[in-house]
């Protein structure tokens, strides 16, 4: 990562718009391209448009594109769901750079959780706006080793989920449906868990024993919406800034599973007995036994293979996202199930303990 100051907000982006599309199985990118240069505000601005030859060539696409935003004096803009605007926020904070979102994934939960319209052509609109206005705010970053991640990693059963979220998607085609079915499903197969020593802190300048916990997975959330829906209070603690939820989730039997599924879903986890549920500002976990070369982390809906101790921090920096201003989210924090369909507490079970 580099040593340069975050832009400030009186550093309102001049340039085109350049704008990171990630390349998806069955995707039509003319049809995208042709309905977002429909949009009228646009037709204003020169756009330069990214789109990876590969699915994997996003991370370093999205970097050249930050350089390019930076020598132009544009906006780098995702076009994407949580796995886009992490490769696009990870340039972005690496090279120094403001961004922008427009949402396009199955769960958007970065872009709920900071009020961004759900609809491209509005969400374009808005983003226009806010960068004529010079509307900029800083967003809270965390880090899993030397990756980032905007709403969540974790270790366990959560990366293992994600591999059978896309073979279903390669299979029965990408939507919110067929990802909680999936998540779902695969969480009443049975899975063992695995012994982690885990040293936290509440704050940087702490001291803290070495605890072991035997957990399915364990669960690093950065996202306060996330966090609320599921009914766990330390939304509020991340919301306020400075600190990481960290959930732990036990082994269990499949209809304790189940209850674990409902719970989430109904925004009520923070009463069930097989999770455990913390905030702080760092956290270095490793196995506790057997110490594997690797462990996989997923991080954003992405996964990768990393060499432990795991250690998860917050940016010394922030993010710097171009938003209206002030923040109105789609999803209040105060607004939770009551008013929620089926389908969407089933997203949130899903999206939280279960891949997003």
């Amino acid at each position: 990562m580099t040593t340069s100051n975050p832009p400030l907000s009186s550093a309102k982006p001049h340039g085109p718009i350049h704008l990171v599309v990630p390349r998806r199985p069955g995707a039509d990118l003319d049809a995208l391209r042709a309905r977002l240069e429909g949009i009228a505000p646009l037709q204003d601005h020169d756009v330069v448009w990214h789109v990876p030859d590969q699915r994997g060539d996003i991370v370093q696409l999205a970097r050249d594109a930050a350089y390019a935003a930076r020598a132009d004096g544009g906006l780098l803009v995702a076009a994407g769901g949580d796995g886009t605007i992490n490769a696009v926020a990870a340039a972005a904070l690496r090279v120094g750079v403001p961004m922008g979102v427009v949402p396009m994934g199955t769960f958007n939960y970065f872009s709920r959780e900071h009020g961004l319209a759900l609809e491209p052509e509005q969400a374009v609109q808005e983003l226009l706006q806010a960068l004529h206005d010079g509307d900029m705010r800083p967003v809270q970053v965390g880090h899993v080793n030397n990756r980032l991640f905007m709403v969540n990693a974790s270790v366990g059963l959560y990366p293992k989920l994600l591999a059978e979220r896309e073979k279903a998607s390669r299979r029965f085609g990408r939507s919110r449906l067929v990802a909680v079915a999936s998540a779902v499903w695969s969480m009443f197969r049975p899975a063992a868990g695995r012994r982690w020593r885990v040293v936290m802190k509440t704050h940087r300048d702490a001291t803290a024993q070495p605890e072991e916990h035997l957990v399915s997975t364990l669960f690093v959330g950065n996202n306060p919406l996330q966090l609320d829906r599921m009914g766990l209070p330390q939304a509020q603690m991340v919301a306020d800034g400075g600190k990481l939820a960290v959930v732990l989730l036990k082994p269990q039997g499949r209809w304790a599973v189940a209850r674990t599924v409902w719970h989430a879903a109904t925004g009520q986890l923070d009463k069930d007995t097989a999770v455990l549920s913390m905030a702080c500002a760092e956290l270095t976990v490793e196995p506790a036994s057997w110490r594997p070369p690797q462990v996989k982390v997923a991080f954003d809906g992405e996964r990768e293979w990393m060499e432990p101790p795991l250690h998860f921090r917050l940016s010394d920096r922030p993010l710097w996202l171009v938003a209206p201003s002030p923040l109105v989210r789609e999803d209040a924090l105060t607004h939770l199930q009551a008013s929620e369909p089926p389908t969407e507490a089933l997203a949130t079970a899903s999206g939280g303990l279960v891949p997003a």
